[in-house]
This record gives C-alpha cells, structure tokens and sequence, in this order.
C-alpha cells in the first residue's frame, strides 16, 4: 500500500506538509490473525490457568515471549529498513519470499501427508512441555513463553512485510508491536481474566483448544500451501519488477 499524499488539501507550505497517512501491511496484520490460537500456546496457556496463582505465571510467559519475538522483530526492520522510498521492492526482499515461500510450501505438503506434524507433536517434544507445565515455576513459565514463541517462517514472512510497507523506523516497529499484540492475545487475555474470571478463561480456553487440535492438521496444511504458493507467486512477480 502506498501513502497518502504527505500534502493536506488548503494547507500548502504549513506544518501540514510534514504530515503522512502512514501504511499499514495488511499481509503481516492478516499473518498475525493465524498466530492467534495455536494448541502447543494455548495449552501452556492452560495449565497455568490450573494452578493457585496464575497470574504470575502467565506474567513471566508473555514478558519472557515478548522479550524475544520483540527484539528479534525490531532487529529485523530496523536492519532491513529502506531508504524513505521503502516501498520500493527490493531484489532481496523478493527473493526472501521465494524461499519463505518454498519452506512453506514444503511444510505444508508434509503436514498433509501426516509426517511432519506427527513429529512435532511426537513424544520427546510432549514430554518436554508436560514436564515443565507438571513443576510450573516462573523460571519454566519464562522458558516455555520463549520456546513456544520461537519466530518462524510466519513471522519472517510477516517482518518481511512490514518492512516492504514501512514508512520509517517508527513506522515499522510500531507495526511490529501490533503483530505481537496479536500473537500474544490469548495468554493476554487469559492474564487479565485470570484475576477476575479464572473459571471463564479456562472453559474458553479449552473449547478453543479442543477444535483446533480436532481440525489442525487440515488447518496447518491448507494454510501453508496456501501461503507458500502466494508467497512464491508474489516473490517472483516483484523480482520481475525489479529486474525491469
């Protein structure tokens, strides 16, 4: 999406010039919807609601989370942040999309074919989390925020996206902020309820969780084959463009 003329109508050589209508990327923001309800989060998310304070636990996960998706996603726009005609698509811009793309596309198709999320889902991972979420301290609570928030594919796809849309760096940090305000909605919504409707945030929480985890598979690979597909055609044409 391009800008607004930076000009307001009837306010020419005023303050107003130096006024933007900044873009938003409605690609990362529709990135960030999908992260919104994933089963491994939500079932962290749960279990803390579980325990005699579950507060302080979901407090150290969204801070521990935040912390690492925050920093690597500042990092990344603030490093690949163009020059003020950012919306000029760059040759490595395209080929980042080729590749997120292909990766997508391959996950997809194995995610489909039942082979790879079968394994992420297998035993070790399961044990791993179940152990922790057994002797749930806030030092696990931050591990586990982190390592159910590992940025991926998604996420570089969404920064990617953000930074091809960005206006300046404070454009694009800001739009960092509203992605993650996405990905971690659910733990921060089950925080603010945990201190006045506890009871309420589990019953939902375990609906949402129940249907995901009954259609995931169907999801995770139609989306992702979806995306990737997208990703690669959108990719290909932008390199075109440059190279013309």
């Amino acid at each position: 999406m391009r800008a607004l003329p930076s000009r307001w109508p009837g306010t020419p050589g005023t303050g107003g010039d130096r006024l933007r209508v900044r873009a938003v990327s409605v690609e990362a923001f529709l990135l960030g919807l999908t992260t919104v309800v994933r089963p491994t989060s939500a079932a962290a998310v749960f279990a803390m609601l579980c325990t005699p304070r579950p507060k302080r636990l979901l407090i150290a996960y969204v801070a521990a989370g935040l912390a690492l998706t925050l920093s690597v996603g500042v990092a990344f726009v603030l490093v690949f942040q163009g020059h003020e005609s950012s919306n000029t698509t760059t040759a490595g811009r395209a080929l980042l999309s080729i590749v997120v793309g292909t990766t997508s596309v391959g996950y997809g198709a194995g995610v489909s074919s039942g082979r790879l999320l079968g394994r992420s889902n297998g035993h070790h991972g399961e044990s791993w989390l179940a152990r922790r979420m057994h002797h749930l301290t806030l030092g696990a609570a931050a591990l586990i925020g982190i390592v159910t928030h590992l940025p991926g594919i998604i996420y570089l796809a969404a920064l990617n996206a953000i930074v091809g849309c960005g206006h300046g760096p404070l454009n694009s940090v800001l739009q960092v902020l509203v992605y993650n305000a996405l990905w971690f909605s659910v733990p921060i919504v089950a925080l603010v309820l945990s201190a006045y409707r506890p009871t309420t945030a589990r019953d939902m929480l375990a609906r949402g969780t129940a249907w995901v985890r009954l259609h995931e598979r169907s999801i995770v690979g139609v989306f992702c084959l979806l995306f990737g597909l997208y990703l690669v055609v959108k990719g290909i044409m932008d390199f075109r463009a440059v190279r013309s």
